[in-house]
């Protein structure tokens, strides 16, 4: 896999000298005394609750492990203090091994947001049709893979089913690499349901006869990780948040200003939100940092309703052009384009959607610092001389929309009444110079 951040960046480096290395037959697999049944063992050695299987293949991934793939997995290790704790507590509460939580080391080294050539998303990698399976929300707004507690109780309930189905966790890992399709009739056509017979006779693909000893190396190493030499390793803190609701279509920078925390703070919580602001249309229950909830309750309510949301959407037009768009909402094109990645001057398409950031400013999905929302500001107005009406905006106006409709440009309407912005609201009055020519 190519993902972000993730041991797939390694795998491909290595797996073709790993599969050269391959003997005809593998050895033997010898378990660990305790490790399948948690057994207690010699004083200062852990256990684990999956199977643990020593064999060639597991003994190749370890030294890949201490050498080559070192680097990166320190800082996989660092990583799991954020998330293990939280994934232990999810796999016990529904009855599975805790140890499956080294799947998501291999898959995505512990992050939520790791991103596969094969549109696999997030800390258990899910594809989108295998999340929604599992009711993860995925749209243009929220992508729940990425969500570290949604995501980790879907990936246990795929898990539980998959071990329900192949009766082993062996098979079940091997099923949540190459579907569970494959291994289905891999097992078919060997007749056998043990997965080194089926990896030697390679029944099973080769990524997939890889997964089960990387698990068990990646295993191995993580619960003594000083034992395979890595030393000094300082985890992070666990994840640790309050969770609020806020009502639809609400721009994170204005939770952040209502928590009275930095933006980045609240972006780290909530990396499911991929536009910098909630799902239109529906209430969604958000991470603030521990803590701040109450504080949250408290200022949130005092916003306007108009000033949830730093940022609009315009639908292109016939004749539209991303020049023409900025100078409407008073922006510029590269704030554009850079809240639209991947739009296309010369290819707009009437009916496509942009974000347009408010007064230009650019809602940065990883932000390093706190992003002040913007608030209206009024400045002198140059109006021409002569004849003019008075509109008093109605739901569903827009400044575009009024300028269109008596002819003249949005530029003039902001112009003319002292605006640095294009939002007006219902019951503001418009002033509208007459050409009596």
């Amino acid at each position: 896999m190519a993902v972000e951040d993730s041991l797939g960046l390694l795998i491909e480096q290595v797996e073709e000298s790993a599969t050269a290395a391959e003997e005809p037959e593998a050895a033997a697999g010898v378990s660990e005394p305790g490790a399948e049944d948690g057994g207690a063992l010699r004083s200062g050695i852990p256990t684990w609750d999956i199977p643990i299987t020593m064999n060639i293949d597991v003994e190749r991934w370890l030294e890949f492990f201490r050498g080559d793939g070192r680097e990166n997995f320190t800082i996989y290790l660092r990583r799991a203090g954020r998330y293990e704790p939280m994934m232990r507590a999810i796999l016990r509460d529904a009855g599975l091994p805790e140890d499956l939580v080294y799947i998501s080391l291999i898959e995505s080294g512990f992050s939520p947001r790791a991103y596969s050539r094969a549109r696999a998303v997030g800390l258990w990698q899910f594809i989108a049709s295998t999340g929604r399976l599992y009711d993860l929300q995925i749209s243009y707004w929220v992508d729940e893979r990425r969500d570290p507690i949604l995501a980790t109780k879907a990936a246990a309930a795929h898990l539980a089913d998959l071990y329900a189905e192949f009766g082993s966790w062996y098979l079940a890992a091997a099923a949540y690499n190459g579907g569970p399709g494959r291994v289905r009739r891999s097992v078919q056509r060997s007749g056998s349901d043990d997965f080194w017979t089926l990896s030697r006779r390679r029944f099973l693909r080769r990524e997939t006869r890889n997964y089960v000893p990387k698990l068990i190396a990646a295993a191995l190493i993580a619960k003594q990780p000083e034992h395979y030499g890595f030393f000094g390793i300082e985890t992070a803190e666990p994840m640790a948040y309050d969770v609020v609701q806020v009502p639809d279509a609400t721009s994170l920078d204005v939770i952040a200003d209502a928590a009275g925390v930095p933006v980045a703070q609240v972006i780290e919580l909530n990396p499911q939100i991929l536009r910098g602001v909630t799902p239109p249309g529906q209430r969604y229950s958000l991470r603030v940092p521990p803590g701040t909830g109450h504080e949250f309750a408290l200022h949130y309510s005092q916003v306007a309703p108009s000033e949830r949301v730093t940022w609009v959407q315009h639908v292109v037009r016939r004749g539209d052009t991303l020049g023409e768009i900025a100078g409407l909402y008073g922006v510029s094109v590269s704030a554009i384009r850079a809240a639209n990645p991947g739009v296309k001057a010369r290819e707009l398409r009437i009916g496509q959607r942009l974000i347009i950031p408010r007064a230009g400013r650019l809602p940065r999905y990883a932000a390093a610092t706190t992003v002040r929302r913007s608030v209206p500001v009024r400045v002198e107005p140059r109006p021409p001389q002569g004849p003019y009406i008075t509109y008093r905006v109605q739901t569903g106006d827009s400044l575009w929309a009024i300028a269109r409709r008596y002819e003249v440009t949005a530029r003039d309407l902001m112009l003319w009444n002292g605006l640095t912005t294009s939002r007006i609201y219902p019951g503001d009055e418009v002033r509208i110079y007459v050409d009596t020519n």
